[in-house]
């Protein structure tokens, strides 16, 4: 009577040398009709492997050698008539072609997954091809170990046999010695499935080391599944998009032509120029001799001419042409020619904050045309849109609901208009893009302001599925000892045990950066520039995964962090933290800031990261910190998940078409 598979062993070899068979199943059975070149060693593998009875032989044959069944099932019959012989037919004459090959590997792995476990021998046999991919399955969905017989010397009485056997633990343990790596945090799984010397040599290649390889590079880099945590929805919109959204203002607003003139007509008086030749000279001469930037003289204009500050920017953005809009966000640092932006925070102008200096770069857009449904909806479309050109599938973005209320809308209204038009975006019900919320606050707000934010923030945490919010941030400009005051207004969001992230150690000292973390719950810092001045608040960070959001091209203009690409290694500089955070474990990520300020796309973001980087970033440092983007987002665990898996899977087919093209 035959034994059940949970009695006894299973061997699954193929068909070819008849005798070979004959020998698997004598060694198996302990029948004692062949002899080893070494006895005590064959002996020793038996008691290994021989823990139960041989109960059934699974035979991979193709057409041509079928009828040799015949002949092996005699044999059985007559020595071991209690084991059961089963067949893998295939339905090709010899294994000759690709595709042979392919219809074989299908039959053998779903015959090995069907017997699988620890009562599974594997062995040789057949074609080497038939050979490798039972090897490949077992190995692939487990079994006992590997055994192979072959022959040995000629002994007194007739050929001595050669017994080898590798258990399934050796196996594991050799695949363990290749993917543990000695090496400070981690990449994407799906990497380690590559040969180890073929993908050491391409996660060691640089990025951004070499101006001739920039464009090779950013092709890289757009290809790869990025997410953007810290990416301002008012920073986002370029001079395109900035007349698009007047126009769009000034018809919600129901402001008619004749309305237009005369509003156009006011502001030309204070100015003494048509608005089309309006320069930073003429704004700055508003501006006074105190202010970091010309279109601070834009809050004097409006209140010489009476203007809501929505109504004035849409007439001005109407009547400018592009080049003039760049020309006056740049305060009119920009060369046409070159396209070369005079950044303070690279000039090391004394008497400029260069942050200011930044924020204001912003002033024609913002929040100031965020003030219609339509304005609204524009501009996150133009957000999504942009993105996904560059395949982010992850998307956090930061919004001042309480900012877009001067045209008639109240908070709640633009926090809902901007999710429902996430949640009506093709490339979100699609799946493509993930996007979510962050309700920003500022310091220099009423403290009833951030109160209002931390309201919308509750309420609109609750929603389940799709965009929604996420978390709440607290942004602008730094001051010694400012966030204790921030600990009320935000204590329900800690007992809602809702997401917080704050701005801190973009250019004060690394005390901020504690008191975010200790006083306000920070989960994420923005920036995080002076973490570095703090050893033991670095190991703090890395072993609480507190996540920290940098943005390579604001960081430098800000901060004036030297460029090795442009300015060479030996010249001396600011250098940037993100390596050495990335060194030490802290889970670092890239991410965009304000797209249009910094004239930035979050693929760019990577190549600046590398540019500020000595000697750039490596393929592999980069996968973790897209990887570190992901794990740092604000989503459930079961969401991120499924997202880190979906993302898993795409990296595996780039870094298949990088190593091993088609």
């Amino acid at each position: 009577m035959s034994l059940s598979v949970d009695d006894g062993l299973t061997l699954f070899t193929a068909l070819g040398n008849v005798e070979l068979v004959f020998e698997l199943v004598d060694f198996l059975s302990k029948g004692g009709q062949y002899q080893y070149a070494m006895p005590d060693e064959a002996e020793n593998i038996q008691r290994q492997v021989c823990t139960k009875p041989l109960a059934r032989v699974i035979l991979v044959c193709t057409k041509t050698v079928r009828e040799k069944m015949a002949e092996v099932n005699k044999w059985l019959a007559e020595r071991y008539h209690e084991v059961d012989l089963e067949l893998v037919e295939l339905d090709c004459d010899d294994i000759r072609t690709a595709g042979d090959d392919e219809a074989m590997r299908e039959k053998v792995y779903e015959a090995v997954k069907s017997y699988a476990g620890q009562d599974l021998v594997i062995s040789s046999g057949g074609r080497k091809t038939i050979t490798q991919r039972i090897v490949e399955a077992g190995l692939f969905y487990g079994c006992k170990g590997y055994l192979s017989i072959t022959e040995g010397i000629n002994g007194g009485d007739g050929q001595l046999l050669n017994v080898f056997w590798i258990p399934m633990r050796r196996f594991v343990e050799q695949h363990r010695e290749h993917l543990i790596k000695d090496e400070v945090g981690d990449s994407f799984r799906s990497v380690y499935l590559f040969p180890k010397e073929r993908l050491d040599s391409f996660l060691c290649q640089s990025i951004g080391a070499s101006a001739e390889s920039e464009e090779r590079d950013m092709e890289w880099l757009r290809r790869l599944p990025k997410a953007d945590l810290h990416c301002h929805l008012g920073g986002c919109q370029d001079a395109e998009l900035l007349k698009e959204l007047s126009a769009c203002l000034l018809d919600d607003c129901k402001i008619d032509r004749k309305r237009r003139t005369e509003l156009r007509e006011r502001m030309e008086r204070v100015l003494e120029v048509g608005l089309e030749e309006v320069g930073p000279e003429h704004l700055r001469r508003l501006a006074g001799d105190g202010a970091v930037h010309c279109l601070q003289g834009l809050e004097t204009l409006w209140e010489r001419c009476g203007l809501a500050r929505h109504e004035g920017t849409a007439i001005l953005l109407d009547a400018l042409s592009i080049e003039r809009i760049l020309l006056l966000s740049r305060d009119g640092r920009l060369s046409v020619e070159t396209g070369h932006i005079g950044w303070p925070g690279l000039e090391r102008e004394s008497g400029v904050d260069p942050l200011k200096w930044y924020m204001a770069c912003g002033d024609l857009g913002g929040s100031a045309l965020l003030q219609t449904e339509g304005c609204l909806r524009r501009a996150l479309k133009r957000l999504i849109d942009d993105a996904c050109c560059e395949n982010v599938r992850y998307l956090e973005v930061r919004c001042s609901p309480d900012n877009y209320t001067r045209a008639g809308l109240d908070a709640r209204r633009a926090l809902e208009v901007l999710v429902d038009e996430a949640r009506c975006h093709d490339s979100v019900s699609q799946g493509d893009i993930r996007v979510n919320f962050i309700v920003m606050a500022t310091r220099h707000r009423p403290l009833d302001a951030m109160s209002r934010h931390v309201d919308l923030t509750l309420r609109f945490t609750g929603i389940e599925g799709g965009p929604r919010v996420v978390g709440f941030d607290l942004a602008g400009e730094e001051r010694a000892g400012e966030l204790t005051r921030f600990e009320k207004q935000l204590l329900p969001l800690h007992k809602a045990c809702v997401n917080v992230t704050i701005h801190a150690g973009e250019m004060a000292t690394e005390q901020e950066i504690w008191d975010a973390i200790y006083l306000l719950h920070a989960r994420r810092l923005g920036h995080g520039l002076r973490l570095v001045e703090n050893g033991r608040m670095m190991d703090f960070v890395r072993d609480h995964n507190i996540t920290v959001e940098m943005c390579p091209s604001s960081n430098r203009q800000t901060n004036g962090f030297k460029d090795f690409l442009q300015n060479g290694a030996d010249e001396e500089g600011n250098t940037y933290p993100l390596a050495k955070y990335l060194s030490h474990g802290i889970m670092v990520t890239v991410n965009t800031d304000n797209r249009f300020i910094s004239d930035t796309t979050l693929s760019r973001e990577f190549l600046m990261a590398a540019r500020l980087t000595k000697g750039g970033l490596t393929k592999g440092q980069v996968l973790k910190l897209v990887k570190n983007g992901f794990k740092g987002a604000f989503l459930p665990k079961d969401e991120k998940d499924k997202l880190l898996k979906a993302v898993d899977k795409e990296i595996f087919d780039i870094l298949l078409d990088d190593m091993f093209p088609k």
